[in-house]
């Protein structure tokens, strides 16, 4: 495969009439019991293991120390603990949680999210490991804890011509927002620290809101993606609010992260796991696929769990209406 064959692949496998289909059914899908919605994500997962996934240009990270580690531990799952991370090649260890702001589209989703990430450790595979506390966004989603649901906020992350940032994330159910913005025209291209965004790529999970084991997923992606981004200075940030966990992080970021341009990956679907260890093990996986065999997540499953909510709104109504006859 020559170099930019894998971008283009990985792109193929999103099919946005599959996409829109998703976001269709969605709202009718979110009827049923989140035991039966998982039981169908997670078979349609053993048929279909990967998804397509594309993180779009000007994917921006606030990174803050932890104030309060004891809190951020109560929020991870119990077989993770926090660790110290760099988020440049060279900076000083701390522990951190990030902001990670994105528009992306993928086999199953399109849209923004903000996604509130600890960095910790997995205490039975050694790796670090992002670990998503929890998610705003104005697209569809699945975890074991919403099961499927629809957007929780109006979100907006994107550019203007000025070379600004512009992220205004409101969920007023949860009453938390992130609003900003900043110049990343000063931005300097930087050194990542590799076990953070390359390793840390390898085991992504859930916390204790939104799943109890964790679920760890794996991306697999070119490295060289993660080697370098753009380190914007704390002069050029905005913050207007961010009203997430009161004093679980310090009131201003260590460090801000912009990648300028896309990032490809393939992701596995939920409820699959590649179980990565290691950079090599993530090339030699990427370099296997066979895009013109790989099976890809498809709505064929939540057409059948449409199809079965509507069977059950159709029931629910029929005996209401007896009832209601017999009255």
């Amino acid at each position: 495969m020559n170099k930019n064959d894998f971008y283009k692949k990985v792109e193929k496998l999103i099919d946005p009439m599959m996409v829109g289909s998703l976001h269709f059914i969605q709202p009718f899908n979110q009827w049923l019991p989140k035991i039966i919605q998982t039981k169908f994500v997670e078979s349609s997962s053993k048929q279909m293991p990967y998804m397509g996934f594309v993180v779009e240009p000007y994917s921006f990270f606030l990174c803050y120390e932890i104030i309060d580690p004891e809190k951020a531990e109560s929020l991870i799952p119990k077989n993770f603990k926090l660790i110290k991370t760099k988020i440049f090649e060279n900076d000083e260890p701390k522990y951190y949680c990030i902001f990670g702001c994105i528009n992306a589209h993928t086999s199953a989703f399109w849209g923004s999210r903000v996604e509130f990430y600890i960095i910790a450790e997995n205490t039975e595979t050694g790796l670090l490991s992002w670990i998503i506390v929890d998610y705003d966004t104005n697209t569809i989603s699945y975890d074991k804890k919403s099961g499927l649901r629809g957007p929780n906020s109006q979100s907006v992350v994107t550019t203007n011509h000025r070379g600004e940032i512009i992220i205004d994330v409101r969920n007023n159910r949860e009453n938390r927002n992130l609003v900003c913005n900043a110049n990343i025209k000063n931005g300097v291209m930087n050194n990542l620290d590799q076990r953070l965004w390359l390793e840390g790529n390898l085991s992504i999970g859930y916390g204790r809101n939104l799943s109890e084991s964790g679920d760890i997923f794996s991306l697999k992606f070119d490295p060289d993606e993660v080697e370098k981004a753009l380190h914007i200075s704390n002069s050029d940030l905005q913050l207007e609010q961010n009203t997430w966990f009161k004093g679980l992080f310090a009131n201003e970021p260590s460090n801000i992260v912009c990648f300028p341009y896309a990032q490809h990956f393939v992701s596995d679907s939920p409820g699959a796991a590649s179980n990565l260890k290691n950079r090599d093990e993530m090339v030699a996986a990427k370099e296997a696929i066979d895009f013109d065999k790989i099976k890809v997540l498809s709505s064929r499953s939540f057409q059948t769990m449409f199809l079965l909510s509507s069977l059950i709104t159709l029931a629910l109504t029929v005996t209401f209406f007896l009832l209601w006859i017999l009255k």
